[in-house]
């Protein structure tokens, strides 16, 4: 298929070249008689070597979705729930020290990524000595070629527990009780080192508009009582750094506990609810989308999504950013059609062994398709010819979409033109004029903010030189 497609795409560039010879041959000899004709070929290419740039970028979609191992899945859980070879990883033990070396080192394995660091943070609510002990989160970047400075984060904490075992005994074992934790979160670390090593593989053609940060977090799960109180350390202190810093963050995911089920293989999006609890489910929606367009074949929860605090999302949140949690259930102690609640969470039984990591497999593509989706672009697709041709004018679609209260609409110019862009509801009212007035040639992106109007359809029209060349259609979801 993916060769098929491939030839598919190079023939669509070939028939393109083949109209503008003859565009050139037909005004050069009988430019009377074929003036029509030439215009009808001009106009059908330019959104063929459109539609084509798309299709480019969904068959390599499915090639990086195609490269998520099992075997490689298994291992780097295996690795992390033997721990260094203590199967713990509490906060404050050698194992969970060893797990985050493990991190570390398995990013810096992989060379497209552009930087491995250790986020280092202390944890306020432990008692002395432990809250001066440092803690790391582990980031891996890859940056984006477009737009450096917007970033999604992707993550999944690497801490574990065992309170819910009963020979938990008020945490007083803390120190030597078993915690492999190879669910809750090993599932969720092995799919985040997949979707690294994939992603920024330089041989793969996919290169992101935006940065996107693989984070490993810790000290997630809540502290054992002897030594205090509090959850999702690591990602509170990432979060408020942002925020303190004024990142522009356009989403958070956590990935976290997606290996469990015995009869379905189902995914759970849940989100917060705050005040980013609208923006957060469109974030959601695009999930869902990339679910039905790249056939992961997951049974996933609907829109507008469930509603939960239980992981590093909510850090994000309250911080004022879209954030979703990618989860086995919402939440994995309560049952429902299709998932019976996980018997083994926060258990010394949560092993390898009861993992399906035909789900895990599934959890991992979503992710790869959703953020690649979002902001991917291809890089080596056989793109020499266009390159050599003038920037076409063309309105591109929208993103995020759909959005919640703010997206970008990005296009391009061939020449300097004088541009209206507008936005009309469904009935056909003008909403907004974004922009009009001269540009010169290059690349645009315009933001549309939509906080006072509701939710639907929009249209966005774009008018070069007084005749309209293009619309999106675009979803606010409020």
């Amino acid at each position: 298929m993916l060769i098929n497609s491939l030839m598919l795409s190079k023939y669509v560039k070939h028939f393109s070249a083949l109209a503008i010879l003859i565009i050139i041959y037909f005004f050069m000899n009988r430019p009377a008689r074929s003036i029509a004709a030439c215009l009808l070929v001009f106009i059908t290419w330019i959104p063929l070597s459109s539609a084509n740039a798309q299709n480019e970028l969904e068959t390599l979609i499915h090639t990086l979705m195609d490269r998520v191992h099992i075997d490689s899945l298994k291992s780097h859980v295996m690795e992390l729930e033997n721990a260094g070879g203590t199967r713990s990883r509490i906060t404050f033990t050698a194992g969970k020290d060893s797990a985050a070396v493990y991190i570390q080192q398995v990013f810096e394995s992989m060379p497209g990524l552009t930087s491995v660091e250790l986020d280092t943070f202390y944890i306020p609510g432990a008692v002395a000595p432990y809250n001066t002990r440092p803690q790391v989160n582990v980031v891996a970047t890859l940056r984006g070629t477009v737009y450096p400075d917007e970033y999604y984060v992707i993550g999944s904490h690497y801490d574990s527990v065992s309170d819910r075992d009963p020979a938990w005994n008020n945490g007083v074992d803390w120190q030597t009780i078993q915690a492999p934790g190879a669910n809750d979160n090993g599932s969720g670390v092995a799919a985040l080192l997949e979707m690294a090593r994939i992603m920024s593989d330089p041989s793969s053609g996919f290169s992101p508009k935006h940065t996107i940060k693989f984070v490993a977090f810790g000290a997630e799960e809540r502290l054992p009582s002897p030594v205090g109180v509090g959850n999702h350390w690591g990602s509170k202190h990432m979060a408020r750094q942002a925020r303190i810093e004024n990142h522009q963050i356009i989403g958070m995911v956590s990935v976290d506990m997606i290996g469990f089920n015995e009869r379905f293989n189902y995914a759970a999006i849940v989100k917060v609810n705050n005040d980013m609890a609208s923006q957060s489910a469109a974030l959601g929606a695009r999930y869902a989308a990339a679910n039905d367009n790249f056939f992961t074949q997951l049974i996933m929860n609907s829109f507008p999504f469930a509603n939960g605090v239980y992981s590093d999302h909510q850090s994000f949140a309250d911080e004022g950013y879209p954030a979703i949690l990618i989860i086995e259930n919402a939440a994995p102690w309560n049952t429902n059609q299709y998932y019976t609640a996980n018997p083994y969470y926060h258990k010394i039984s949560d092993t390898h062994n009861r993992i399906n990591f035909e789900q895990v497999k599934r959890v991992t593509k979503l992710n790869i398709a959703a953020l690649a989706w979002e902001t991917g672009t291809v890089t080596s697709m056989d793109s020499d010819y266009f390159e050599e041709l003038p920037v076409a004018t063309t309105l591109k679609q929208n993103y995020p979409n759909p959005f919640n209260p703010t997206t970008h609409i990005p296009f391009t110019l061939g020449a300097a033109s004088h541009v209206r862009l507008e936005i009309f509801d469904t009935m056909g009212r003008l909403v907004t004029v974004l922009k009009d007035e001269i540009l010169s040639q290059g690349e645009y992106r315009i933001r549309y903010d939509a906080q006072n109007h509701s939710s639907g359809i929009y249209l966005a029209r774009l008018i070069v030189n007084g005749a309209h060349y293009h619309s999106v259609r675009m979803t606010l979801i409020r």
